[in-house]
């Protein structure tokens, strides 16, 4: 029998400073190096070990891996069964960018306390910003989910104990906020041209939107997309053309956004209205 393959991703998924990384590895070894930014790593499977500060750490199965910057350290398999885990590298840049975004108000830059860490609740928004960051999805969705996993982290594991300005009425802002989104919802916004746009900052802008409408912008954009391509499916106009129209990526991107929402493809929702696709 074949001994299993090594399998390793590193990619840059579109956003400056960022690089994602996947791996299942059996045999290899990281020697001693260091990253000139944030290293966010979570286990999930097999068993993992890496030396930081002089000092051996398991990697165990939804375990988070957390390097400051500059520190040295390794990488090593440490079970039969491999290790399989995930990595998210921030830039100094791009952490410093998203600070702002955060209202950081600490001095200096965040430290994590501890370079392995349990954190259950951390996890799902781990996954939910990596798999945005990793499949086709809106520069809006993508840093939304960036945003709110790394507030979620710095709350949780930064020495400092950041928390986040409490959210007050912003009726006005939100109102402003829905109109625009209504009004550019095939375009691929940028949370940042969406905060400069009611004078609110990124993060506080994310969490009022969510607390006053229900779902957060980027959700409110797809949804609209949604009811748009719903009227358009109405006529015969091709399905991949209602996609492309409506700022979908494909007619596959569009059909699985809508069963999620209407329970049915847009084809069936074709047929039970009796309109032929052209």
């Amino acid at each position: 029998m074949n001994a299993p393959q090594d399998f390793a991703k590193l990619w840059n998924p579109g956003i400056a400073g960022l690089e994602l990384f996947s791996a299942r590895l059996f045999r290899h070894r990281f020697d001693k190096h260091f990253h000139e930014g944030y290293t966010i790593g979570l286990n999930e499977a097999g068993l993992g070990g890496f030396t930081y500060r002089g000092v051996a750490h398991h990697a165990y199965p939804h375990s988070f891996n957390l390097i400051n910057p500059g520190e040295v350290h390794t990488g090593y398999v440490g079970s039969e069964s491999g290790w399989t885990f995930r990595n998210l590298y921030i830039s100094l840049p791009l952490l410093k960018r998203m600070l702002v975004q955060l209202e950081w108000s600490s001095q200096g830059l965040p430290y994590f306390r501890q370079p392995a860490a349990w954190d259950q609740p951390l996890r799902a928004a781990f996954y939910q910003a990596f798999q945005a960051l990793s499949a086709p999805a809106s520069q809006l969705e993508q840093q939304t989910l960036l945003l709110e996993f790394l507030a979620q982290l710095l709350a949780r594991q930064a020495q400092s104990g950041y928390c986040p300005l409490l959210v007050k009425s912003e009726r006005g802002a939100i109102a402003k906020t829905r109109t625009y989104l209504e009004a550019h919802y095939t375009e691929n916004l940028s949370i940042e041209a969406l905060a400069q746009h009611v004078g609110l900052s990124p993060y506080y802008l994310i969490r009022s939107f969510h607390q006053q409408v229900g779902l957060p912008p980027h959700s409110y954009q797809r949804h609209w997309q949604l009811l748009q391509a719903k009227r358009d499916l109405q006529t015969p106009k091709p399905i991949s053309e209602v996609a492309l129209d409506h700022g979908f990526y494909d007619q596959s991107h569009l059909t699985r956004h809508f069963k999620r929402v209407f329970g049915v493809t847009p084809g069936q929702y074709r047929q039970g209205n009796s309109v032929q696709d052209g």
